[in-house]
């Protein structure tokens, strides 16, 4: 993997084994480069021992823009954007999750931004891409001490431990001439530091992972992200040789919803104004909420647990 920052020892806290080199960039990043670093020269180094899957990644200590909407413009431009790019940034401004809500970018936290090129058939299953960052943020948790099997998936991108969010993921595609030219993962956990979120029904509070586990000290952003990246990778290759549903079944299992009474708010403006109430039974085929008593699945919406 070939890393270009704007500060080496913002990129070390990813990647320690960095070593230092003057590899030229792609030229298709040139742009992006210049959206992320100004007129800042990009410091160039190399890490061996990372997924192929992800040849080149741009680092910056501290972001001016949301990084996840940095790419889908690029992507209107650039659509050589090369396969496996991915962004981090330390801390930003303009971070933002569904529906835009702002989302609280914190140094210590992982704000990773992912671009893959299939050159694939669209997906049968357009929620994939949301499952496929869930399960790979849920495995990258489990692989950290006093953290296996606590995370949990909440309807229907964020990713729990004890009820309290530690995560969220964001997904894109693009589509043209009936094929996957274009698809971005932006997946936002929170590692080190519990950002400050002002309580509601939809979120009781935030955690971090160094605050869930029983060893804080081992607890840190470059030991989640090689487990992260190594998810991704494997879960991209799986699911591109048809594993949907053996990924969509580790959400299932997953989930935090499944048999727990719930309330689903309106996700807009332009939704009903109805708020449904009901027991989840299951998880349909495309991420559908089935309710007991309820004929018709929910497929959208903000849920709330309720006690």
């Amino acid at each position: 993997m070939i890393v270009f920052t704007d500060n080496m020892v913002s990129a070390r806290r990813y990647f320690p084994n960095l070593r230092e080199a003057i590899p030229a960039p792609d030229p298709s990043l040139s742009d992006i480069l210049r959206e992320l670093m100004g007129d800042a020269v990009p410091q160039a180094a190399v890490v061996d021992d990372f997924p192929e899957t992800f040849p080149n990644a741009l680092v910056v200590e501290k972001a001016s823009r949301s990084q996840y909407d940095l790419i889908i413009k690029a992507l209107g431009g650039n659509p050589a954007l090369p396969h496996g790019l991915i962004l981090l940034a330390g801390e930003g401004q303009g971070f933002h999750g569904q529906r835009d809500r702002s989302w609280t970018a914190l140094d210590g936290n992982i704000h990773l931004v992912v671009h893959l090129a299939p050159r694939v058939p669209i997906y049968e299953r357009p929620l994939g891409l949301t499952i496929l960052a869930a399960v790979s943020a849920l495995q990258a948790i489990d692989t950290l001490p006093g953290l296996a099997g606590r995370a949990a998936t909440k309807w229907v991108n964020d990713i729990t431990i004890d009820g309290e969010k530690v995560c969220g993921v964001l997904t894109y595609a693009q589509a043209e001439d009936n094929g996957v030219t274009g698809a971005v993962l932006g997946i936002g956990l929170n590692v080190e530091t519990k950002p400050d979120v002002e309580s509601s029904r939809f979120i009781t509070r935030a955690t971090s992972l160094r605050e869930k586990s029983g060893s804080p000290d081992k607890i840190t952003i470059a030991a989640t992200i090689r487990p992260m990246l190594q998810a991704l990778a494997d879960n991209y290759r799986h699911f591109l040789a048809g594993g949907y549903f053996s990924l969509l079944d580790i959400y299932r299992r997953r989930s935090a919803v499944v048999g727990r009474w719930v309330e689903i708010h309106p996700d807009s403006p332009h939704d009903p104004d109805e708020i449904i109430k009901g027991k989840v039974n299951a998880i349909g085929d495309n991420l559908e909420l089935c309710l007991e008593n309820r004929p018709q699945p929910v497929t959208r919406g903000r849920l709330a647990l309720r006690e």
